[in-house]
Parts: structure tokens; sequence; C-alpha cells
């Protein structure tokens, strides 16, 4: 994979570059990244759909889809998540690549236009943001967190999140309360919108064989106006557990949830943190791991059962589908294959097949402009900076003896149940 160019264009804001020319598409994105707080979730999250739907060259949606068509369909979307203690806003553009534009016409400088005009500015009429926007925006926003509750398995684990780290910023929603979004008002985006200018940290990538120094000028040039004072993004790590939280919550569903929540004691930048992830995955990562072949074949007590594992946070989820009645066998099940990693009982066949499927998903990111973006974007917020080889190799060159050491931290927080009523 070709190795990113990075620079800060302005105080907290990074221009990113990643030539490639084996595709005939090219992307733009922007992430603003600010802390994770109740008083703003809601509000951010709302304010990240709004603008992407018009600007103030663009007034509706009707006349921004009408200009992309003319840019041979390209297309402008946003994104929200949660990275540890952060909260982060994805504005994109992806178009076809420059060379197969007409008469020399550069798309890739037209997105990058587009995309500043809807993050400086936007469809704010009179100070305010449309009144029928903001509607449509929130209803769509409502219908989005009921679609997670009414999805059990997401639903499952956001609340095993909530109650593992109620004491922490991580255990808020990404997009904060449905209470919250309901009350956000055109005074709270306008503000919102306005502090992210001045306080966010942004990064900005361009992948694809476009001319990435006209592009950086673009940004640089709306950056250069703004007077910024941008905030530090941190996130806390616990790495002790008191006492084991357990909490079980009855609903009328076909299939109850268990999930194990784990302190790992390794996170950021820590030594052990590859060592950690994949142990993760020897345990549940895939159709070889200890969890799928001897928790949910062998024993059959889930229909589903895998971990998951948040660096940033120094946290491993094991998640699973199971019969009521097997819950109590699940979960001595689910711990038992810890301990027998614990103990050293892993196979050569275990250790390869989890290295390839980690080997495999890195290079996956290397077959599309979407996944080399994403690639990136996640070694600038972990700060290793590596390329898909450097970090397979890194991943391969793992010892038996570490993936054991890292197993051997792992601290038991929470359990957490969704039980069927029957």
């Amino acid at each position: 994979m070709c190795s990113l160019k990075r620079k800060e264009i302005s105080n907290g804001v990074f221009f990113s570059s990643v030539f490639d020319n084996r595709f005939k598409t090219m992307r733009i994105s922007v992430s603003i990244n600010v802390p994770l707080k109740k008083e703003t979730a809601s509000t951010n999250a709302l304010l990240c759909s709004l603008l992407v739907r018009s600007c103030e060259k663009y007034p509706d949606f009707t006349q921004l889809s009408k200009y992309l068509g003319k840019l041979y369909g390209a297309e402008l979307s946003c994104n929200l998540s949660k990275n540890g203690d952060n909260q982060m806003l994805y504005l994109t553009v992806a178009g076809i690549d420059d060379r197969y534009a007409f008469d020399g016409e550069s798309v890739s400088q037209e997105l990058a236009r587009l995309l500043c005009c809807v993050l400086f500015e936007p469809n704010i009429k009179d100070g305010a943001f449309v009144p029928d926007d903001i509607e449509q925006e929130r209803r769509q926003l409502l219908e989005y967190i009921d679609s997670e509750y009414n999805d059990k398995r997401i639903y499952s684990l956001g609340q095993a999140i909530s109650i593992m780290c109620a004491d922490e910023v991580f255990g808020m929603k990404r997009y904060g309360t449905k209470e919250d979004v309901q009350s956000v008002t055109s005074d709270m985006l306008v503000n919102a919108w306005r502090e992210l200018l001045e306080t966010a940290q942004f990064e900005i990538i361009c992948v694809g064989n476009v001319d990435e120094t006209a592009v950086e000028e673009i940004f640089t040039e709306k950056f250069s106006s703004i007077n910024r004072q941008p905030v530090s993004t941190e996130t806390k790590v616990v790495r002790t557990v008191d006492k084991v939280k357990e909490q079980t919550e009855k609903m009328d569903v076909a299939q109850s949830k268990l999930i194990l929540g784990f302190r790992t004691d390794s996170a950021g930048n820590d030594d052990d943190v590859f060592a950690s992830k994949l142990m993760s995955v020897i345990l549940g990562g895939g159709a070889t791991s200890k969890l799928f072949n001897n928790v949910r074949e062998k024993l059959s007590l889930c229909y589903y059962c895998a971990a998951r594992s948040y660096r940033s946070k120094g946290i491993m989820l094991v998640e699973s589908g199971v019969e009521t009645q097997n819950v109590q066998k699940a979960k001595d099940a689910i711990l038992n294959e810890i301990e027998e990693i614990k103990k050293g009982n892993i196979t050569d066949f275990e250790m390869d097949s989890a290295k390839l499927l980690i080997n495999n998903s890195f290079n996956s990111s290397n077959d599309t402009v979407t996944g080399i973006e994403k690639w990136y974007q996640g070694q600038i917020l972990s700060g290793d900076m590596m390329t898909v080889e450097q970090a397979c190799e890194k991943f391969n060159s793992i010892t038996k003896e570490e993936v054991v050491k890292a197993a051997n931290k792992l601290m038991l927080d929470t359990v957490y149940v969704l039980a069927s009523n029957e």
C-alpha cells in the first residue's frame, strides 16, 4: 500500500494524502473529532446529517443532488462514530478520478470545494437552520435510534457497555439520547457548528490519483479565516476491577443475549496491544476460534459467540446468543476457554489461523479507496502510522508466550444478560 503524507495546515487541522492510481475513483473525507459530552452529543449527531443535506450554494436537497449528478454521479455522505471518549463526525465526498473527466475537468477540486461549502457555508437563513430540514433529519435520527433498539444484538451490546462504563464517557451512545435529540433547537445547532469549526480536531484525508496539492490549498484557504483553539481529545482507561457487575434485563425476545465485559489492562500505545488483539481473535474472532469451535459447535450452547476488542479503552467484550436455560452453561464455557488460553493451551493451527484472519482483513482494506481511507484513519487515531504490510508483519511476529501473557491480564468486569420473559 502507498504510504501516507500528512501535514498540519492550521492549528489542529491535518491534511493527509495517499496517491494511488489503481482505481477509477477518488475520495476526500473530513473527520471532526471532539470530546464526547452529554451536553453536545445529540446536537452534534443531528448537525452531522444536517450539514450534508444542503449548503448555502445549493440550499435544498434537490439542487445539491443535481450538482452531484453533474459531477459524474459523485456522492456526499456523513457518518457518526465513537472512538474512546471522543465523538467522531465524518463528512465524505467520492467521485471519479480526474483522469476520466471530460476536457481536463478536476473533479477532485470541485468536490473539495463542495465539501468546504458544506462545512463552512451551511444552509443558514437569518441565523438559523431551515426548520423543515431540522425536523426531517431529526425524524430520521430518531428512527435510527429505534432501529438499534429493535436489533437486540446491537441493543444488548450497547447496554453492556453502558453498565460496564457507567462512570466513563465511553458508556454514552455516540448520538447521545433519544430525549436529547428531541430537544435540540436551531440555536443549539448553529452554536455547535461554530464551536466545531473553532475547537474540534480535524483530519482531512485525500485518496486517489489526484492533485493533492490543489486540494490541500482549498482547505488551507478556508481554515485560514478561522480563529482556532482546538480542544484536547483524551481517553480514560480503567485498568482494574473492584467488583464484577451483573445485571439481567427481561424482555419479550426469542433468543437471550449474554455479554461478558473484560478489562484487558492493555490500551492505546501499550507494548502488548497487538498481542491482546491477537488473543481476542484466537478466542472468538472467526470460524477457527475457540469460542466458535468449542462453545458453539461442540457444546451447542449458543447460536453465535464472538469476541471483539476496543483498543482505545482497553476493553474486550464476548457476545453470544443463547437459550435462556443455557446462559450459565455458556458463561462457564466461555470463561473456561479463556482459562485454556491463560494456561497456554493454544494450538499452532489456532495461532496461524488467527494471524491469517487478521492479515486477510488488513489486506482487503487495500482493495478500494474507501478501505485505504479507513485504514489510515485508524492509523492516525491509534498513532501507529503503519502500512498494511508493516501491520501484518507486526502481528505475524507475535509469539504464543505474548498471547498467554495478554490473556492473563484479562479481568472480568461485567456480566449482562438480556433474557426472554419465558
